[in-house]
């Protein structure tokens, strides 16, 4: 009998995943969209174009109430929708379910604890690139892999994507992957919004170099104080592969500014301000990202006249 998978958001990272897990025989995967999705097809970019779209054998749920039980949930939503999923993580039909969570940020089983015990969350990093052109309608821009903790539940994902073309890695030291990763994030995601530049733009320009060394800098001090021993060179190791990025390679807070949805600002460099104040560990530069960010945010709270 097949194993069912939900995937909960069908942007891009989501459709990405559920496009791919779909590859396996041995698994139904079952979409949840805010709307009615007629289909998920999945294109991959390349030097001279978008190849032809690959439609996805994938179901399309529209809401809990008739939720078949299933194995696994995947949650590749906005991490300021979570509050949104508890119709989806308090049925019935999830209730014994692992959950993927294929978020930004550092707070992974922070998010799932009104929803989950921590022993079925699996906390995952995804460094995929792809953008949503439409409803149903992905194109992955940028080669990627998912990173899993060592755990059971890690395992037991890298064991579930095994059949498809979704590349899995179990990680032993998986919290310096994780603030790795938020270090890319606080620096590409960041940078690239509040200047509305490409990625490869961050590498090239020798001040954005110098802006994006000091807020590295700090997610290393910061990372230090959970246990995280960030590489000293990961500041000119990241800045050089961003600038041969090609042009066309934009970060996923970039397209929200572009198409007039909130960021997730406060699950990236906001997340590091709280660890940084927590520890007593000095993060200006990344309140200063918050502060513009939050400025910026094209869902911002308007201040009154």
């Amino acid at each position: 009998m097949a194993r069912r998978v939900l995937v909960l958001g069908a942007g891009a990272i989501g459709g990405l995943l559920a496009a791919r897990l779909a590859e396996s025989p041995a698994l139904d995967v079952l979409v949840a969209a805010r709307r009615p999705l007629s289909e998920l097809t999945l294109s991959r970019r390349g030097p001279t174009g978008d190849s032809p779209p690959v439609g996805a054998a994938v179901t399309p749920v529209v809401g809990p109430e008739l939720l078949p039980p299933v194995d696994w949930v995947v949650v590749a939503t906005k991490t300021y929708d979570t509050a949104r999923l508890a119709a989806w993580l308090g049925t019935p039909a999830t209730t014994t379910a692992t959950i993927l969570v294929a978020q930004n940020g550092v707070e992974h089983r922070e998010r799932m604890a009104a929803f989950a015990d921590r022993d079925r969350v699996v906390p995952a990093i995804v460094t995929y690139g792809a953008e949503r052109r439409g409803p149903g309608r992905v194109v992955q821009t940028l080669d990627g892999l998912v990173r899993v903790p060592a755990d059971d539940g890690g395992r037991a994902f890298a064991g579930l994507a095994g059949p498809t073309s979704l590349r899995v890695e179990v990680v032993e030291d998986f919290a310096t992957a994780l603030w790795t990763k938020l270090a890319y994030n606080v620096v590409g995601n960041s940078l690239t919004t509040i200047t509305d530049l490409p990625v490869r733009e961050v590498g090239r320009r020798p001040e954005l170099r110098r802006v994006a060394a000091a807020l590295v800098a700090e997610v290393r001090a910061v990372a230090a104080t959970q246990r995280a021993t960030l590489p000293p060179d990961l500041a000119e190791a990241m800045l050089d592969e961003f600038a041969a990025f090609p042009t066309s390679v934009r970060s996923s807070m970039w397209q929200d500014l572009h198409a007039g949805r909130r960021f997730e600002h406060d699950a990236i460099s906001g997340a590091l301000v709280r660890v940084a104040r927590i520890n007593d560990v000095d993060a200006p530069f990344s309140q200063m990202a918050t502060d513009l960010l939050e400025t910026l945010s094209p869902a911002r709270t308007p201040v009154p006249s």
